[in-house]
């Protein structure tokens, strides 16, 4: 199979979460739809949701985009978009796991009600998409997980975010334990790990961490979000067909810096 074709994901149903926004989401979104995926595209934000469902499609005519709302930490919201897709579009063969939040905070008063739903959000939500999609996915004849995670885990979560490292790492452990039970059945998970990226929120809306050294690896520039997402559509993809279970870096290197 040709890299980057318009029919590379032909006849595949994908679900990314938190693809409203302006980052990672949006930009998985619209590669997988580019290589003719059926792209749900799922965010919190009902209007924004259908804004850039709408838009996805338009921008590529011969892909099927819709838009669902969708809160990862509601399970019982889960189960109506997992059941309304399957419905009408037939089983998940693709999902991406990108939905996350980052409370920051030390340890020493962190409030436990932000604990429980950055774990809610980051490792819990993916956990029950996995438990709900996996076995439409074995009974399709296989598919593919890519978890969107980070390096926070290896270095201990440093500075205020050890809630959201710690969830990110426990997003390893699901990435390999999907991987080891999904593989007799033709599901491969993998997770895509990452640094700083450009076009997100947080690097707009932080300038100043763009090039401290730290931030930057040897490749001396952050990746761009479609650099995230060219790496999720090739995990998703025939072209790793027998790539699982792994955590790959797309950080420029940065993550060897810390």
């Amino acid at each position: 199979m040709t890299a980057g074709t318009e029919t590379e994901f032909a006849g595949r149903t994908a679900l990314v979460t938190a693809a409203a926004g302006q980052g990672i989401g949006q930009a998985v979104a619209r590669r997988l739809a580019a290589g003719g995926a059926t792209v749900v595209v799922t965010d919190i934000h009902p209007g924004r949701t259908e804004k850039v469902a709408r838009a996805i499609a338009a921008d590529h005519p011969r892909a099927t985009v819709i838009g669902l709302p969708l809160d990862v930490g509601d399970r019982d919201r889960i189960d109506q978009v997992v059941d309304e897709v399957t419905a009408a579009l037939g089983p998940i063969r693709i999902l991406v796991n990108n939905a996350a939040i980052n409370v920051l905070g030390p340890i020493f008063d962190y409030d436990p009600a932000a604990w429980d739903w950055v774990v809610r959000v980051n490792l819990t939500g993916p956990w029950y998409l996995c438990r709900r999609i996996m076995p439409l996915m074995r009974d399709a004849g296989g598919g593919a997980i890519v978890n969107i995670g980070t390096y926070a885990p290896d270095i201990g979560g440093a500075g205020i975010e050890a809630p959201y490292a710690v969830t990110k790492g426990g997003l390893n452990v699901l990435t390999r334990s999907c991987a080891h039970e999904g593989g007799p059945h033709g599901i491969r998970s993998n997770c895509v790990s990452m640094g700083m990226v450009r076009g997100t929120k947080f690097v707009d809306d932080h300038p100043e961490l763009r090039e401290l050294p730290d931030t930057l690896g040897p490749l001396g520039e952050l990746p761009h979000a479609d650099d995230i997402a060219e790496a999720v559509a090739f995990l998703a993809s025939d072209r790793a067909r027998f790539v699982t279970g792994e955590i790959v870096n797309v950080s420029g290197g940065s993550y060897m810096r810390n």
